[in-house]
């Protein structure tokens, strides 16, 4: 591919591409060069000798990422504690907290991108298929330490891979599950979620949970978010996909029985059983879950760390099932890649491991916000059993085991969401189409984007 073309490329992806829990940002130097990063056709290949010594490591390189100032606060603790282990490197952060892939693409197109870079798989999906970011395979797989089983969820490895190339490495994973206030349970006389609860008990449940006030006094069971990958969760647990992989995807699958039938559960509990309101409504909307008039939420593991200090009782639990259907959810993954044209490699990579590391994985671990790929981390009392936290937290460690990547691993991810689903679920939410129509809808629009990036 010619630099022309893929800078061309670049440009529409940057058009198309938002950050996803991040806000917009400033932007910054960096210690790259000037000059552009040549394109190519996959991940760029680096010298695969291997990497520096520990002693030998040395100087400067630029790390960029978004967050809560809580969240650049640790990623200034992994700084210091990772320049503290290789005296005489320094790390710059570049902290962007707005409009963050925008910035990175225009900074690539600069020739001036971090060396490394904090982001989703499918960011570094349309960063490799330009060759802007290293293959980091052969150092990745002769690290025998990332490959301790069973220390690391290693099946998340294939959603940090673009054409079978290792293209980052990884700090951990956010699945979503089912968190309910006890409180609002016990006064509608319902038994807690269990493990065995099929969607049938969900909405049995949801029923009673829902009361006929209005204004201020209006309960529902639930809210759907108006953000299309929060009901991944149902169409997975009801059996159905959006992709035939959504690491590596090479067909929609999306109009299947299955994920109609997620769809109709969905619009039947906002339009039928008036369970939950229309988010195409804004008047109808008592609030979130952390106003205690939403008795049930779907949320990511996330949601605890900001959770700890609600004035009700609250617990969680797995997603209900559906009966003759394996357990599922979703889940959303981030990690590093690093900049092709870094002028420091070993430095770079040393620094995007680290974050994999035992004490990069405590670090990241202690706002609770981020469930690290070390399970033994992960799982321990430290991060588990804090005050404020729920009985069932343990359920954020183990949930992985059965989750499904929540973002396709394509270069056009971005516009996909905007144009190939968003518009339908919002019709299908108005009840302005059915189930059979919306899946065939966003059937259609998705075949017509993925054959772009094929």
């Amino acid at each position: 591919m010619s630099l022309k073309k893929a800078l061309s490329a670049l440009m529409v992806l940057a058009l198309f591409t938002m950050a996803a829990g991040c806000g917009s940002g400033s932007g910054g130097t960096s210690s790259q060069s000037d000059a552009a990063a040549p394109a190519a056709d996959s991940v760029e290949s680096t010298d695969a000798a291997a990497p520096a010594a520990e002693g030998e490591l040395s100087g400067e390189i630029v790390y960029s990422t978004w967050g809560s100032m809580d969240e650049k606060k640790v990623n200034e603790e992994i700084i210091a504690a990772f320049e503290a282990k290789y005296p005489g490197t320094k790390v710059v952060l570049e902290y962007i907290p707005e409009d963050y892939v925008a910035k990175i693409d225009t900074m690539f197109l600069g020739g001036n991108a971090p060396d490394v870079i904090y982001g989703h798989p499918h960011y570094f999906t349309g960063w490799a298929s330009q060759g802007l970011i290293m293959d980091l395979t052969d150092r990745f797989e002769a690290d025998k330490e990332l490959f301790d089983d069973p220390k690391f969820a290693q099946h998340m490895y294939d959603s940090f891979k673009y054409e079978g190339k290792n293209v980052a490495t990884i700090n951990g994973h956010d699945t979503f599950l089912l968190y309910y206030n006890k409180d609002l349970f016990d006064e509608a006389g319902v038994s807690y979620p269990t493990d065995e609860w099929t969607w049938d008990d969900w909405l049995e449940a949801a029923k009673k949970l829902t009361n006929n006030e209005s204004g201020e006094a209006k309960r529902y069971a639930t809210v759907f978010g108006d953000f299309a990958p929060t009901w991944f969760p149902y169409i997975y647990s009801h059996g159905g996909n959006i992709f035939d992989s959504m690491d590596a995807p090479t067909q929609v699958v999306f109009n299947s029985p299955e994920t109609v039938e997620a769809l109709r559960f969905i619009q039947d509990a906002i339009q039928t059983h008036q369970v939950a309101p229309s988010y195409m409504n804004k008047d109808l909307i008592s609030g979130s879950f952390e106003t205690g008039q939403v008795a049930m939420d779907i949320e990511g593991s996330w949601a605890p760390a900001g959770r700890r200090h609600l004035e009700f009782n609250w617990d969680m639990a797995n997603l209900p099932l559906k009966s003759g259907k394996e357990r599922r959810t979703s889940a959303y993954y981030a990690g590093y890649c690093v900049n092709a044209q870094t002028k420091n490699p070993d430095l770079a990579y040393a620094f995007a491991k680290f974050f994999q590391e035992d004490e990069g994985q405590q670090i990241l671990s202690q706002l609770g916000l981020i469930t690290v790929i070390n399970e033994e981390i992960a799982g321990s009392d430290q991060n588990l059993k804090g005050e404020g936290f729920p009985e069932h937290h343990s359920l954020r460690v183990s949930s992985i085991e059965y989750a499904t990547n929540g973002y396709a691993n394509v270069a056009n991810w971005e516009e996909m969401h905007k144009k190939g689903i968003k518009p339908y679920f919002d019709e299908l939410v108005a009840g302005n189409i059915t189930p059979e129509e919306c899946a065939q809808s966003v059937q259609e629009e998705l075949e017509k984007l993925l054959a772009q990036v094929k």
